[in-house]
């Protein structure tokens, strides 16, 4: 095959379009048979071997839409650009045939999101909204763009493999038709922060040819009128499959037309709602208003047998324009999305907390070290330290300052509200990609309320509640295990203030561990990672509290040494540099960014001891043996994750 050039760009043609036997069945993507073709097949067979766990959490990200209606609600195909019209629309009660005309000019105008670099093949739907520009939803866009610090939006990279994610829109991608015709996405423009409408404009590369804009209403759409959207529906097991077999029969990934009524006019507080019939893919769908062939608004979600949800029309322009928009709420329905919650001791019954064996017991550790040798305990604290962590009583009775919750635990500071310590296991393998909802913060009821912070400590425009154990952490094993994780880390003893431009700026931060868990200088998808804040005498005071925020948060992330096969540990700290001045004579920081450090200049600093991990770490070896010869590496600037040395 490798040496038949035509009929290897043909497979590979019909892998793109979605035609080869079963295709939708096998666990594997158009740019994988592209990879095995071109030689790369044991590759290819490593990469799906290691994502095949994460590969089904990755595809609930499509399961992002409904059928609202059980009948009388079509899913009409688009071949050749004409939408199929068999002479029967499932109950519908409007002869659909006079629209036709003018909704194929902008059926073109529709492409599905392809991922580069990512084992997702596609994400979603987009479409034209200015000359050159697309738009689709945030939570699209999000699987491989993000917030670049204060410089705007950019492409995101595969920690796995070190490079960059890239995106392109295929305006075909039609069923029983090979042809394709793909654009690459120049640049991110827009995303949508927290709280603001499901949007993203994403920039196309300067082509001949781009489809033209589809023209935005002048006026939001109105209750019962009729409307349809454009796009993409992948297979949902979240809806009936009764339900899913009558609208698409087995046809799914491909350009489809469904029709349908405005069941909610975006006036006042309501969101723009209609029931066109749409599954997981559809994401980022147009909705257009059929009598004029105009955008009224932007697919971004729905529930089954209730509703879909879309972005209203005003609310796109508003994006446009650059101004950010903040979604309409009632009052009461904001209120209740923030309101503060507590939980008692019951419930966290079970919760087992950070497990110290966690490396050692793991599946496929072939060690030439005794196992206790791969034993991560707690850091030790210092006796000031030790007494000023928070004690409760465990399901033993016994008193512990040790906090347990699911997959991970918290050392809680007293004097200053906040976490002095958290440790959480990391079970990439075993990972399951947990949807963010409206967030809802808690207080844990075994530590007296007056020792917690509450929303309303949060309520400066400039401080942010920082999660200490990243949300994502320990959201793994079977769905209501990795559930109750996430859950668990919205707990205020999981919080400590941070600046917003530091919340905002920790790219490189966030992208450790999934950069460290797939890095061939580790061993396997575990990792143990502890994180907290560096809590100093002089941190400065919140106006008008007494509330004192930290300036510099620090992380170290455990695994096992591939070569070595023993211990690999790197530290890192986000924040204003001051330890990075405090450990470097005239060196030039910068506010707000995020370092690899020595694991003992991060003990110096929080008087915590992480035992043997110090002499685990890569960065602690290469200054000792530049020492020898002048001089010593003790920090590395990160602009991304991929930049950290591991040895």
């Amino acid at each position: 095959m490798a040496g038949s050039t035509g009929l290897r760009a043909k497979v590979i043609e019909l892998a793109y379009a979605g035609l080869l036997p079963n295709q939708h069945l096998l666990p594997i993507t158009a740019q994988q048979v592209e990879a095995v073709l071109g030689g790369k097949r044991d590759q290819v067979t490593e990469q799906i071997a290691r994502t095949e766990a994460a590969g089904a959490a990755d595809r609930a990200m499509l399961a992002f839409e409904a059928i609202v209606r059980q009948v009388g609600r079509p899913s009409l195909l688009v071949q050749d650009g004409k939408i199929v019209w068999e002479g029967k629309t499932n109950g519908f009660p409007d002869d659909l045939r006079a629209y036709l005309p003018r909704l194929e000019a902008l059926v073109g105008c529709v492409g599905r999101v392809e991922l580069i670099n990512h084992r997702m093949e596609w994400a979603g739907t987009a479409w034209v909204i200015e000359q050159g520009m697309i738009v689709t939803n945030r939570h699209v866009a999000e699987l491989f763009a993000g917030r670049r610090g204060t410089r705007g939006f950019g492409f995101l990279i595969n920690p796995a493999i070190g490079a960059t994610y890239g995106a392109r829109v295929d305006f075909r991608q039609e069923y029983e038709r090979a042809a394709t015709r793909r654009v690459d996405v120049a640049a991110v423009r827009y995303l949508a922060g927290p709280g603001e409408p499901d949007i993203a404009l994403l920039k196309l590369e300067d082509e001949d040819g781009l489809p033209e804009p589809i023209e935005l209403a002048s006026a939001e759409a109105a209750k019962d009128s009729l409307v349809g959207v454009v796009g993409y529906p992948a297979y949902d097991s979240r809806n009936n499959d009764q339900d899913i077999a009558h609208y698409f029969g087995d046809i799914f990934n491909k350009k489809r037309f469904a029709p349908g009524f405005i069941t909610q006019a975006p006036l006042g507080n309501a969101r723009l709602m209609h029931d066109c019939t749409t599954l997981g893919g559809n994401s980022g769908s147009v909705l257009v208003d059929l009598g004029s062939g105009n955008a009224v608004g932007l697919h971004f979600a729905g529930s089954y047998l209730e509703g879909n949800f879309a972005v209203a029309v005003d609310q796109l322009k508003a994006a446009l324009r650059g101004q950010r928009t903040v979604l309409a709420l009632s009052t009461e329905a904001a209120e209740a999305e923030r309101a503060d919650g507590e939980h008692s001791a019951e419930h966290f019954a079970g919760r087992a907390g950070y497990d110290e064996r966690f490396l050692a017991d793991s599946e496929d550790l072939e060690a030439t070290a005794p196992l206790d040798d791969f034993v991560v305990p707690l850091p030790e604290l210092d006796q000031a330290a030790m007494n000023d962590a928070a004690i409760i009583v465990d399901a033993e009775g016994e008193e512990t300052h040790v906090i347990p919750y699911r997959h991970f635990s918290v050392v809680f500071s007293m004097s200053r509200r906040v976490p002095r310590l958290t440790a959480v296991n990391i079970d990439g393998a075993r990972t399951r990609k947990i949807k963010r909802s409206a967030d809802q913060w808690f207080r844990d009821l075994r530590l007296p309320r007056e020792l917690q912070l509450t929303r309303q400590d949060y309520i400066h425009p400039n401080i942010n509640r920082g999660h200490m154990v990243r949300r994502e952490d320990p959201n793994w094993g079977d769905q209501n295990e990795a559930l109750q994780a996430n859950d668990d880390t919205f707990h205020y003893t999981n919080a400590a203030p941070q600046h917003s431009r530091l919340n905002q700026n920790k790219q490189a931060w966030l992208g450790l561990e999934e950069y460290i868990l797939g890095s061939a200088r580790t061993h396997g998808f575990r990792a143990v990672v502890f994180t907290g804040p560096i809590l100093r005498r002089n941190d400065p005071v919140l106006e008008d509290t007494d509330i004192k925020v930290p300036r510099e948060f620090w992380k170290v992330v455990v695994m096992i040494d591939a070569e070595r096969r023993g211990l690999h540990a790197t530290g890192y700290v986000l924040g204003q540099g001051e330890l990075i001045r405090d450990i470097t004579e005239g060196f030039l920081f910068e506010d707000f960014r995020a370092y690899q450090v020595r694991i003992v200049d991060i003990q110096r600093a929080t008087r915590l001891d992480f035992g043997a991990l110090v002499n685990a770490d890569p960065l602690a070896r290469r200054a000792h043996d530049e020492e020898s010869v002048g001089g010593s590496l003790l920090s590395v600037p990160l602009e991304t994750a991929e930049e950290a040395y591991l040895g």
